[in-house]
């Protein structure tokens, strides 16, 4: 959104914009909490220096943004898109015949 179609927009308008882009803040946010989750295992697990080193996860740190409910995402193999592929194909041959 350029300034001038800030100052001119709806109050709808800003608060929409003014959600998405905390949206992809938060977003953003998440992911480098993961990156820096997943480097910082890895160089304790590198660690010759202790045995049993007491660890503190970001993701516990900020479990206000990552909470246990969150959807997964669903990977679907190769047989599941094969199987929904040939039926979007025979629904499209069953309503082209008619």
């Amino acid at each position: 959104m350029k300034p001038f179609e800030f100052w001119n927009g709806t109050y709808r308008e800003v608060n929409l914009f003014a959600q998405v882009q905390s949206a992809r803040v938060i977003d953003e946010f998440k992911q480098e909490i993961q990156l820096q989750e997943a480097v910082t295992d890895k160089l304790i697990k590198a660690s010759i220096v202790q045995e049993k080193p007491k660890v503190i996860r970001l993701i516990d740190t900020f479990s206000k943004l990552f909470k246990k409910d969150e959807p997964k995402i669903k990977v679907q193999s190769a047989e599941e898109q094969a199987r929904i592929l040939r039926s979007i194909i025979k629904a499209e041959k069953i309503s082209s015949r008619t």
